[in-house]
């Protein structure tokens, strides 16, 4: 226990008259948690404060203390912890206000009067350890700052020696350690409700079981679909040679083969010549590969003929591009794609 002072002179200024002896005590504490973060906490504790001047002339003090608390109680692990639960150790902290009745059964000072109740402000910090469901060890300790001087018997403030300050107050210090039960019991869970068996319906017939259908043939996509058949033109032509029709008596067989599938045809020209000429004559050379098709047996409602003239070109060769005849010639042609 020392002395501390509260003047606007030595404000919060320590010191110390006494030799402070440690003295045990005892209390109890009835507790509320109201969540799993705050509780409400009544407290008694009860002690002598004892102690040896420092000081010649002066004599040893007896004190009792009886401090009544009302403290709010924070479990700090969950207060700073996105889970909230019952832990079996946790850290908690304690502040609140209360009434100590101090009695100085042997006091230094003549004018110390006993007994007198003040005013006390308590803050605490310990750590609990859950030992069952309905037991915890509790090791912690307090402040508690009391609203008197009179603490150690001897009156402190004023003019007089050997301090010049205006008002003292006074606080002590316990550490303790205690069992806490929790009372009242936990809540059951009810037992599950079993409902008798129900009785079983008597099976419906089966049906009988109808056919089931074949699969549906798998779609085989012919080889032929996707390939390409191109003929080639001489300059300004549109007549077939024999290299041409060898190619499209190939595609014919294949058509032939394959009823279902189709045909993109698209002609073109290269870029010598008017482009209205070359439309024109690109139309000629798509009609020549369509009625060499149909002398072959191959129906025109399958093909979808379309002309470019020179505006697809192959490669560099348009207009004021030099370039050799063998270049314009890859220009000159028609190509067929299969579809299905």
């Amino acid at each position: 226990m020392g002395s501390t002072t509260v003047s606007k002179d030595a404000m919060l200024k320590s010191f110390r008259e006494f030799n402070i002896d440690m003295s045990l005590g005892y209390g109890l504490n009835i507790k509320k948690n109201f969540t799993h973060v705050f509780a409400l906490e009544g407290a008694y504790n009860g002690t002598n404060l004892t102690g040896t001047p420092t000081f010649p002339g002066d004599r040893a003090f007896k004190t009792g203390v009886n401090e009544f608390d009302l403290n709010s109680v924070w479990n700090m692990n969950n207060l700073f912890s996105k889970n909230k639960y019952d832990r079996k150790i946790y850290w908690y902290t304690k502040i609140g206000a209360g009434l100590t009745h101090v009695n100085n059964k042997d006091f230094t000072h003549a004018s110390v009067q006993g007994p007198w109740r003040y005013w006390t402000i308590p803050v605490g910090t310990g750590v609990a350890f859950r030992l069952t469901d309905n037991l915890k060890l509790d090791l912690g300790t307090q402040f508690s700052w009391v609203n008197t001087n009179q603490l150690d018997g001897k009156m402190q403030g004023g003019s007089g020696y050997p301090y010049l300050i205006g008002q003292v107050r006074e606080q002590y210090l316990y550490t303790h350690a205690g069992l806490s039960f929790m009372l009242g019991k936990k809540p059951v869970k009810p037992a599950p409700v079993v409902e008798p068996p129900k009785p079983q319906p008597k099976p419906e017939p089966k049906p009988e079981p109808k056919p089931v259908p074949p699969p549906a043939p798998k779609h085989v996509t012919p080889d032929v679909v996707g390939q390409i058949f191109k003929v080639y033109f001489a300059f300004d032509k549109w007549n077939l040679d024999s290299k041409s029709t060898a190619e499209l008596d190939r595609l014919a067989v294949e058509m032939l083969k394959y009823p279902e599938v189709r045909l993109e045809m698209k002609s073109h020209t290269d870029s010598r010549g008017p482009a209205s000429y070359n439309m024109k004559l690109s139309e000629k050379r798509g009609k020549s590969v369509l009625d060499y098709m149909a002398a072959k047996g191959i129906s025109t409602s399958r093909v979808n003929a379309q002309a470019f003239g020179e505006t697809q070109l192959v490669n560099k060769c348009k207009d004021g591009v030099k370039c050799t005849e063998a270049e314009h010639a890859l220009n000159r042609r028609t190509e067929t794609l299969v579809i299905e």
